[in-house]
């Protein structure tokens, strides 16, 4: 692993509107430069917004596509990484995907492995789960629901991942509580530990306003935060409210090492061939 600065970002999300999306993180990715980031992780599903409803595929496009190849000249221009979530059409199936765009175009995507029931008729789940190689780092993709899966944390650290972004979309408690009082935010800190992972994780702000698909609307708890190998919560967005907000940091080879190298760590000690 190699030293790396990441920003996570909490950021809005609308249904369909992809313009208004892309100019949204376009002025965040350029906060994020300025904070000397190399990488800038956004929620699931940014770009088309999340929604359970019939407009998830109607908007779905290809990946590489349109939005990768923007995303790209943003990332080129900037000189950075980009990892941001859309529904992805591939011929007749769909997928809830995140994808890793830098400079020279797509380095990757995950496809969203577990799918929850609610979900299931509008995106089918990924089959693979991969690493990629940003600037030296191994990076791995857990999308929302996958990042709870001790299997998916498991798999990915011996693939060799060392860095987890965990960009999520989804209501839950006020962000101020997110880590200490839910058992899915406590299992994530867990995971860092167990496996001596880096993870960046965001997720959805703000109210999103009633629709057509949604007549109650939805609100968003607009959370993002950075956790370290040791289990250690190094940011985390916990002020009042639910509005935009962007955590930046950098993330230690030496903080890593240390972990994987302790006496105690169980990770190491796994014994997978005889799990199944």
């Amino acid at each position: 692993m190699r030293s790396m600065t990441v920003s996570a970002v909490a950021m809005a999300n609308w249904v369909a509107e992809p313009e208004k999306s892309f100019e949204r993180m376009a002025y965040w990715v350029r906060k994020a430069k300025a904070a000397h980031s190399d990488l800038v992780l956004f929620p699931e599903l940014t770009v088309q917004g999340y929604m359970t409803a019939p407009i998830a595929r109607e908007t779905a496009e290809p990946v590489p596509g349109p939005t990768t190849q923007r995303l790209a000249s943003l990332a080129a221009e900037l000189d950075l990484v980009i990892s941001a979530g859309l529904v992805e059409r591939d011929g007749d199936a769909h997928f809830n995907a995140h994808v890793l765009v830098g400079k020279d175009g797509l380095t990757g995507k995950q496809r969203k492995v577990h799918v929850p029931t609610h979900e299931r008729p509008y995106w089918d789940g990924g089959s693979e789960i991969s690493v990629f190689d940003v600037g030296g780092t191994k990076v791995g993709i857990t999308v929302c629901r996958d990042s709870f899966f001790a299997e998916m944390l498991s798999t990915l650290y011996h693939k060799g991942a060392e860095v987890i972004l965990m960009p999520f979309g989804y209501p839950t408690v006020p962000r101020s509580r997110y880590l200490q009082d839910t058992i899915h935010g406590m299992s994530i800190i867990t995971h860092c530990w167990a496996y001596g992972l880096y993870a960046v994780m965001c997720n959805s702000a703000e109210d999103r306003a009633p629709n057509a698909w949604q007549p109650e609307g939805m609100s968003f708890p607009g959370w993002a935060g950075v956790i370290s190998p040791w289990g250690r919560v190094a940011q985390f967005t916990c002020d009042d409210g639910n509005g935009e907000a962007m955590v930046t940091e950098t993330l230690n080879p030496a903080e890593l090492l240390d972990r994987r190298g302790h006496t105690n760590f169980i990770a190491g000690d796994l014994r997978p061939e005889l799990y199944r």
